[in-house]
C-alpha cells in the first residue's frame, strides 16, 4: 500500500504507549492511520503472547480493519492475522462471558433473544401492567376522558410509545447495572410521589428480568452488563483477561457509553495503552441509543491524556468544507447563551497542493439550495435530479438523505415512475432477503392454492419470462392445480392442447412445472431443514441468499429438535419470529460484505444510515423544523402531548427520577434539558449529512406537507443565506 501519513497522521504514528486522544474530522483517514499505527506496533513493540485490540461498533468495521491491517502486515513480510484481534463490543462481551459462564450462572448453551422477540415480550408485559394498573396508566393523561381524542391516543400509548419507553429504560437500567428486584425495591420505600413514571418501568424491567432468566436468554445489553460484572468483581481475572492485550484502540469513541468505557479501561490493565478515536461532532445517536459524546470530550480534556488532531481531508471540495466549517462557526455563536455546544472548533482543513489525493475541484460553484412549497413537488424534483445525476456520469455516485425512512420510500416510489434504478444504504439489493425460499415454501404448505402457484411463477420463472405468466393463466381458466402439476395420466408434453404446445414459451412452461413436480414430490419425503437446503440448490442460490437459506434450514432443525412431530406447514408458520433472527443474520452479512455505492443508480439513505460513507453528489431533503428542532415552540419527537406536562418526555423524565433515587440529585427542567440535547444532536446530523458529499451538495425543505403548513428549519435558512450569499461571491469573481 501507497500511503504518505500526513500531517496530524504523522503525529499519531508516533504514539508508543499511554492514553492518546485522537479527534478526527470527517474524511480524515483514521481507519487507515490506525490499521497502519497496528501494523507498527505488533512489528516493533509486540512479544509473541499478546495482541492489539480494536474495538468498533459496526461488523463491516470489523472486516475493513483486519483487510488493513493484514495489507501493513504483508508489505512487512509479517503474517496478515498476527498480533491483533478486532472486535465489536458485543462480540468482546460476549468473549468475556464464555470465559467464565459459571460465575453468571449462564450455562454455556445460552442463546441471545432477538430484538423482535426481545420487544414482542416487553410489550406482552406492557399489556399486562397496564391491565392491572389502569387508573394509574390514565392518570399520566393530559386529555380528558370525554375528549374524542382520548381513546385514540390511549391505544397509541398502550400499544406502540409506551412499550417503546420501557424497552428504551430496560436498556438505561442495564447500563447503570442494576438489579430488577432490588431496583424495584428502591423505588417503593423513596419519597418520589406515588404517581412517577419510573415505576412501571422498573416494575417491567423486575418482570422481564425474570422471564428472561427463566428461559435462559440474554439480551444485546446483558453482554455488556454481565461482561462488565465480570471484570469488576473479579480482580484476578480481569487481569487475565487484559493481559491478552498490549494495546487497546477504541474506534467511532464518540458513541462510546458509561459501560464501555468502564471496560476499556479494564482492559488495559496497568500500562494504560489506550487509544481513542473519535469526532464529538459526528455524534448522533444519543436520541436512541446509550452514547454520550461528552465521555470522548472528557476523555480529550484530561492531564494524563495525549491529543493529536487530524484536521486535513481529501474527501470534499473547499466549497463543501467551507460550508461545514461555517456551520461550526454558526453553531457556536447560535448557541453561545444555551447550555450546549453541538459543534466543537474542530474545522477541517484540505490536503495540501502536492498531495496524492487532492480534495476534489469541480467546476463552479456546486452547492445549490431551495424551499419548494409542497412535500409532493419536493420529492419529485430530488427524485428527478437524482436520477439525472446518476445518469449522466457512470463513473460518479449519487446519494439522496432524508431525516426518516418514510421519506425514503416515497423518492423510491419517484425513482420507480420515472424508470429509474436505486439501492438502500446498507443493502447490497432491494430484494427482501428469502423471498424465493418462502415463496416456495408458502406454495409447498397450501399445493391447493392458485393464488400460491402464481406466485411461485410471477417471483421465480416468470420475471424474464413474462409469456409464462400467460400460459399459466390459460392453463388454470381449464385445470385445478392438481391437475395441472400431478395429471392422472402423468406429466407430459401430450397432456395440452396441439395449438398450445405451439405457443412462444411453452417449452420452459413445462420445464417449470417438471420442476414444481419435483419440489412437491421432495416435500413429501425429505425432513422440512434438509427440503430448505434442497430447495435452495435446485433454485439455484448463491452468495449471500444461499447462505441465508442455509441459516433457515439451521433454524428449522433447532425447531425440529425441540418439536420432532411438527410439519412443515407448523415450521412456516412460525417464519414470523424466524425471520427477526435471519434479518439480524442477513444484516451482519452485508455489512461483512461492506457497502459499494453503484454509478448507475441512487443510493437512499437516512442521514443517520450515512455516516461513515461518502458520494460525489449528495442531495440533502426535508430540512423543517419538525426534524430540525431550534426554538422550543418546534415539535420534538420523544414528547407525548397528551402526558402530563411534567412527564411529557417520558425517558428524560424516569431519567431524572433515577438520578434523584441513586444519586439525591434533583434535575430541574428536564423537558428544556432533553430539548436542548435533541437540538444539538439535529444540528450534528446536518453536519454529517454535508460531509457525505465529495463535489455536489443540495439541501432543500417545503412549506407545506397535505393540509399541513410546515416551517424551514432554522439552520436551513443560515445555510441557504451563506450558499446564496457564496454564490454571489463566485459569480462576481468570475466576471
Amino acid at each position: 500500500m501507497n500511503f504518505k501519513p500526513r500531517s496530524g497522521q504523522k503525529e499519531v504514528l508516533e504514539y508508543q504507549g499511554g492514553q492518546l486522544a485522537v479527534p478526527a474530522v470527517p474524511g480524515a483517514g483514521k481507519t487507515t492511520v490506525l490499521a497502519h499505527l497496528a501494523a507498527e506496533l505488533i512489528e516493533k513493540k509486540l512479544n509473541n503472547n499478546q495482541k492489539i485490540l480494536i474495538v468498533t461498533y459496526m461488523n463491516s468495521a470489523v472486516a475493513n480493519f483486519r483487510k488493513r491491517i493484514g495489507d501493513f502486515l504483508a508489505e512487512k513480510g509479517l503474517p496478515r492475522s498476527r498480533g491483533y484481534s478486532v472486535k465489536t463490543l458485543h462480540s468482546l462481551a460476549l468473549g468475556i462471558i464464555k470465559e467464565k459462564p459459571e460465575s453468571r450462572l449462564i450455562n454455556q448453551d445460552f442463546q441471545l433473544i432477538e430484538s423482535g422477540k426481545r420487544y414482542r415480550w416487553i410489550k406482552d408485559l406492557c399489556r399486562r401492567w397496564a391491565g392491572e394498573n389502569n387508573k394509574l396508566l390514565q392518570h399520566f393523561f393530559n386529555l380528558e376522558k370525554n375528549s374524542y381524542k382520548f381513546e385514540k391516543y390511549l391505544k397509541k400509548w398502550e400499544e406502540e410509545d409506551f412499550p417503546a419507553f420501557v424497552g428504551s429504560m430496560i436498556s438505561y437500567f442495564k447500563l447503570k447495572l442494576l438489579n430488577g428486584e432490588e431496583l424495584k425495591n428502591m423505588v417503593k420505600y423513596s419519597d418520589l410521589k406515588s404517581a412517577n413514571i419510573l415505576t412501571p418501568a422498573v416494575d417491567i424491567f423486575s418482570e422481564y428480568e425474570f422471564k428472561m432468566a427463566q428461559a435462559g436468554l440474554l439480551d444485546f445489553d446483558d453482554l455488556v452488563q454481565q461482561s462488565l460484572k465480570l471484570l469488576k468483581e473479579d480482580a484476578d481475572f480481569a487481569e487475565r483477561i487484559a493481559s491478552q492485550y498490549a494495546y487497546v484502540f477504541e474506534d467511532e469513541a464518540q458513541d462510546s457509553n458509561q459501560a464501555q468505557e468502564e471496560m476499556l479501561y479494564l482492559l488495559t490493565g496497568d500500562n494504560n495503552n489506550l487509544v481513542r478515536v473519535g469526532d464529538s461532532n459526528q455524534a448522533i445517536t444519543g436520541t436512541f441509543t446509550l452514547s454520550d459524546p461528552e465521555i470522548f470530550r472528557s476523555y480529550c480534556k484530561k492531564e494524563e491524556v495525549e491529543v493529536e488532531t487530524m484536521a486535513v481531508s481529501s474527501r470534499s471540495s473547499q466549497d463543501i468544507i467551507d460550508l461545514a466549517n461555517y456551520l461550526i462557526d454558526w453553531s457556536q455563536e447560535e448557541f453561545s447563551e444555551r447550555e450546549i455546544e453541538p459543534l466543537e472548533s474542530k474545522y477541517i482543513k484540505a490536503v495540501s497542493k502536492d498531495d496524492p489525493a487532492p480534495n476534489p475541484q469541480p467546476k463552479g460553484y456546486r452547492i445549490g439550495s431551495r424551499a419548494f412549497k409542497t412535500w409532493k413537488t419536493e420529492k419529485k424534483f430530488i427524485a428527478r435530479q437524482a436520477l439525472r445525476k446518476a445518469n449522466e456520469n457512470t463513473k460518479a455516485t449519487t446519494a439522496v438523505l432524508m431525516p426518516t425512512g418514510w421519506q425514503l420510500e416515497e423518492i423510491a416510489r419517484e425513482i420507480n415512475s420515472l424508470g429509474g434504478e436505486f439501492q438502500l444504504a446498507g443493502s447490497s439489493s432491494r430484494n427482501a432477503f428469502l423471498t424465493e425460499i418462502e415463496v416456495v415454501l408458502k406454495f409447498l404448505t397450501s399445493p391447493a392454492s392458485e393464488d400460491n402457484l402464481k406466485l411461485v411463477f410471477a417471483e421465480l420463472f416468470s420475471k424474464e419470462k413474462p409469456e409464462l405468466t400467460q400460459l399459466l393463466d390459460t392453463s388454470l381458466d381449464k385445470n385445478e392445480n392438481q391437475e395441472l402439476i400431478f395429471p392422472l395420466s402423468g406429466l407430459n408434453r401430450d397432456n395440452f392442447e396441439l395449438e398450445f404446445r405451439k405457443k412462444d414459451g411453452f417449452e420452459d412452461f413445462y420445464k417449470s412445472l417438471l420442476q414444481i413436480q419435483g419440489w412437491l414430490q421432495a416435500s413429501m419425503e425429505l425432513p422440512p431443514d434438509e427440503l430448505v437446503l434442497f430447495l435452495a440448490e435446485r433454485i439455484g442460490l448463491t452468495g449471500k441468499k444461499l447462505a441465508l437459506a442455509q441459516n433457515l434450514a439451521l433454524e428449522f432443525g433447532r425447531l425440529l429438535k425441540d418439536n420432532p412431530a411438527w410439519r412443515l406447514d407448523q415450521l412456516t408458520a412460525e417464519l414470523p419470529e424466524i425471520r427477526d433472527r435471519i434479518k439480524q443474520f442477513a444484516e451482519t452479512l452485508t455489512e461483512m460484505e461492506g457497502f459499494e455505492a453503484k454509478p448507475d443508480q441512487v443510493t437512499l439513505s437516512t442521514i443517520h444510515k450515512a455516516k461513515g460513507m461518502e458520494w460525489d453528489t449528495v442531495f440533502i431533503g426535508s430540512l423543517t423544523s419538525s426534524h430540525f428542532q431550534h426554538d422550543n415552540d418546534d415539535y420534538f419527537m420523544g414528547e407525548k402531548f397528551y402526558l402530563n406536562e411534567e412527564i411529557k418526555n417520558p425517558k428524560a423524565s424516569a431519567r431524572a427520577e433515577l438520578e434523584y433515587i441513586l444519586n439525591e440529585k434533583k434535575e430541574r427542567n428536564v423537558d428544556y434539558k432533553a430539548r436542548q440535547e435533541l437540538i444539538a444532536e439535529r444540528v450534528r446530523l446536518l453536519y454529517v449529512g454535508i460531509t457525505r458529499a465529495r463535489s455536489n451538495l443540495f439541501l432543500s425543505t417545503h412549506l407545506k406537507h397535505g393540509k399541513w403548513k410546515k416551517d424551514p428549519a432554522f439552520i436551513f435558512s443560515s445555510l441557504d443565506k451563506f450558499i446564496n450569499n457564496r454564490k454571489k461571491e463566485k459569480q462576481q469573481g468570475a466576471d
